[in-house]
């Protein structure tokens, strides 16, 4: 929560207006509360591993948060068809998951959307590219900030940038270091200069697809100039703080300690010349057990908590017909 600042000649040791963790007093006494209203587009086989794993960090700030989980309409009319997944129980999709033909007459403080262990390297080619471009379209006036990770990520700058990733001759799995190439919006606050993050997925984004793209904020990459964040930053309003628009994160700084090692011992069946995670498995030892060494990362799913508490309205349905 940011600190209530009264006085407009800037403090010695306090932050001053204008800084992120600073908000006028008379702004503080006017500011009403209500639960931010966050909607996860959770296309996971495993859905309840993500759900828990973002849950957890969406959930760790001062902030009351109200999740609404939602998949796409053509999943949910095969699990009424009786599809049953390896991963998910159907009970668990007709109870807690929402169509989201259902919910898309509602506007949301966030959307999240999750990855799918996809191969196909144009996004465009997948079976479910015209859902995901309906309900892209659909956030750029319902939804005042989304989050787009892993697939949906590279999906997202495909859709809102024609940006084009491209597939790695071998799926790319591992604990990589990455650093902090600017940050507009705060979303790596509190992050060292340098950090690991776990890397699971066949497509890759090198920095100079994004360079020179004004609407777009390279964020964070490798020293090979794979990318991990980007984001596009806006003001809500005229004299409002920045806040990102849209972030498109490529990496899972929310996995936890084994996720990992369950996702390299199921690829291995398929791709038995995967080679093992690099610095993640002590001395590349599949037997040992792996220490996690990015936990604190996941801080940025907080981050982004923050930002939307500042920018976005008190009445949701304030949120702008078109933000563009």
């Amino acid at each position: 929560m940011p600190i209530v600042i009264t006085a407009s000649e800037a403090h010695p040791f306090l932050p001053s207006l204008g800084d992120p963790t600073a908000i006028a007093e008379e702004k503080a006494l006017h500011q009403d509360i209500r639960p931010l209203e966050i909607a996860i587009l959770n296309l996971m086989a495993d859905k309840q591993t993500t759900e828990l794993q973002l849950a957890r960090w969406l959930g760790h700030t001062p902030l009351q948060v109200r999740l609404t989980f939602v998949t796409t309409d053509s999943y949910v009319a095969s699990v009424k068809a009786g599809h049953k997944s390896k991963s998910t129980p159907s009970e668990h999709i007709s109870k807690y998951y929402n169509a989201w033909s259902d919910v898309k007459d509602r506007k949301f403080d966030g959307l999240l959307v999750t990855g799918v262990n996809l191969l196909d390297a144009d996004v465009t080619s997948e079976g479910i590219w015209d859902e995901i471009q309906e309900i892209f379209n659909w956030s750029k006036t319902n939804v005042l900030s989304s989050m787009y990770i892993c697939w949906a990520g590279f999906a997202a700058m495909r859709y809102f940038h024609d940006i084009k990733c491209h597939n790695g001759k071998t799926k790319t799995l591992g604990v990589f270091e990455h650093g902090i190439e600017a940050d507009s919006a705060d979303l790596l606050f509190g992050l060292p200069d340098r950090f690991p993050i776990p890397v699971g997925r066949w497509q890759r984004l090198h920095r100079d697809k994004v360079e020179g793209y004004k609407a777009l904020e390279l964020v964070s990459c490798t020293d090979e100039g794979d990318i991990f964040l980007v984001a596009e930053n806006k003001a809500f309003k005229k004299g409002c703080k920045t806040y990102p628009r849209r972030i498109f994160m490529f990496n899972h700084p929310e996995y936890d300690t084994d996720t990992m090692k369950k996702e390299y011992l199921r690829d291995i069946k398929s791709f038995p010349d995967l080679p093992i995670p690099p610095n993640y498995f002590p001395d590349d030892d599949i037997e040992k057990t792996p220490i996690n060494t990015w936990r604190y990362t996941a801080a940025i799913y907080g981050n982004w908590i923050k930002s939307l508490y500042e920018a976005t309205p008190y009445d949701i349905n304030d949120i702008p017909e078109a933000c563009e």
